[in-house]
């Protein structure tokens, strides 16, 4: 694994439950969330914690797929709830989130750091691009889910 590509890699891991800049991660920002928290909307169009969370796990396997050279969309939706809002479903919601967090991780290392510059199967995108803009997103939402969290 090249030097850029670790860097990238610890960006991630700090994101998700390491020292991150921003100073939260994912794992201080949903540990203590319930159920009916995390399904808790704070303004009339805005999204939950449990929303956020489905959302991130939507795009990360996006990022995953075009890592991967498949331009092919996960096979669930985007922003998904369960149909009852149970400990059990937000649990699994949460290792889903974690999952998502792994195969992503393990797709970054398998990136050659001289493939960063070039195009991904997504038109006008390189490996590069997709990679920096799915952690800009990525903490975008948790800024989101920290303000959500501050209000329930």
């Amino acid at each position: 694994m090249g030097i850029e590509i670790n860097r990238i890699v610890k960006l991630f891991e700090a994101l998700q439950h390491g020292d991150c800049w921003i100073g939260n991660n994912f794992k201080t920002t949903l540990h203590g969330v319930d159920a009916v928290s995390a399904a808790h909307i704070i303004s009339e169009n805005g999204n939950s914690i449990w929303h956020l969370t489905a959302h991130i796990i939507y795009w990360r396997t996006t990022v995953v797929n075009r890592l991967t050279g498949s331009s092919n969309p996960p096979p669930f939706a985007d922003f998904l709830l369960p149909e009852k809002i149970t400990a059990a479903n937000w649990k699994q919601t949460l290792h889903d989130f974690e999952a998502a967090y792994h195969l992503l991780r393990t797709a970054l290392h398998n990136i050659k750091e001289e493939h960063l510059e070039k195009p991904t199967v997504r038109k006008n995108q390189t490996f590069y691009e997709l990679i920096m803009g799915c952690l800009q997103h990525d903490a975008y939402h948790l800024g989101q889910m920290m303000l959500v969290k501050k209000n329930i």
